[in-house]
C-alpha cells in the first residue's frame, strides 16, 4: 500500500513541475514572447509617467544590476526561470484590482499572452525537470511580492498601477534568456579542434 501511495505522490508532483529543457527553437520563442509581452503592457498605459514620480520605488529587480549573474545561472535555470516569472505576471495582472486599473480589451491581450507563452514553455518541453532553481525561484517570488504588497499600501492607485506596468516592461526586458548558438561558430570551432585519433 505505501508503494502505491509513494507513486502517486510522485506523479503528482512529476505533473506539478515545469518542464525546463527545450528544443532548438526555445530561445527564440522566448525572446518573441518577452517582445510581445513588453508590448502590450506599453499598450495598457494610461497615464503620463511624470504624474507618478513621487510614487517611484526600487522594487529590487533580482536579475537587474547583477544582482543573480548570469555566470550563475545555467541556460535551463534561465528558462525554467521564464516560466516562474510569467506565472507571477499572470498572478500580478489576473486580479480584480488589474481589471479595475486597466481598459478590459489591452489587459485582455496580456493575460491572454501571458496564459499561452506559459501553456508553449510547458509544452515544448522535452523532459520533465524541477522548475526554477529554489534560489532564483524565491527572489522572483519575493521581488513579486514586494510589488504586490507596494499595490496595498497604496491602494492600487491608478500611478502606482503605472508604477508596476512601467517596472515590469524593464524587468522583461532585462531578464535573462538563453542564448542561441550561433551554427557558424559551432562548425569553425569544430574545425579548429585536432582531429581525434
Amino acid at each position: 500500500m505505501v508503494p502505491v501511495l509513494l507513486l502517486l505522490l510522485l506523479a503528482v508532483m512529476l505533473g506539478c513541475s515545469t518542464a525546463c529543457s527545450l528544443d532548438r527553437g526555445a530561445s527564440w520563442s522566448l525572446r518573441l514572447q518577452r517582445g510581445e509581452t513588453a508590448r502590450l503592457l506599453g499598450q495598457l498605459k494610461s497615464l503620463p509617467g511624470h504624474q507618478c514620480l513621487r510614487d517611484r520605488m526600487d522594487f529590487r529587480c533580482p536579475w537587474k544590476k547583477g544582482r543573480i549573474s548570469q555566470g550563475e545561472q545555467k541556460e535551463e535555470d534561465a528558462t525554467c526561470c521564464h516560466s516562474e516569472m510569467l506565472r507571477q505576471l499572470l498572478q500580478l495582472f489576473a486580479t480584480e484590482a488589474s481589471r479595475d486599473a486597466w481598459a478590459e480589451r489591452p489587459l485582455g491581450q496580456l493575460v491572454t499572452s501571458l496564459l499561452s507563452g506559459l501553456e508553449a514553455l510547458e509544452g515544448r518541453a522535452a523532459e520533465p525537470s524541477p522548475a526554477c532553481a529554489p534560489p532564483l525561484a524565491m527572489a522572483i517570488r519575493t521581488y513579486f511580492w514586494g510589488i504586490s504588497r507596494y499595490l496595498q499600501a497604496k491602494g492600487y492607485s491608478p500611478c502606482s498601477w503605472e508604477i508596476i506596468r512601467a517596472e515590469m516592461q524593464v524587468a522583461l526586458r532585462t531578464f535573462p534568456v538563453p542564448a542561441e548558438r550561433n551554427p557558424k561558430k559551432r562548425r569553425r570551432s569544430m574545425e579548429e579542434s585536432p582531429p581525434l585519433r
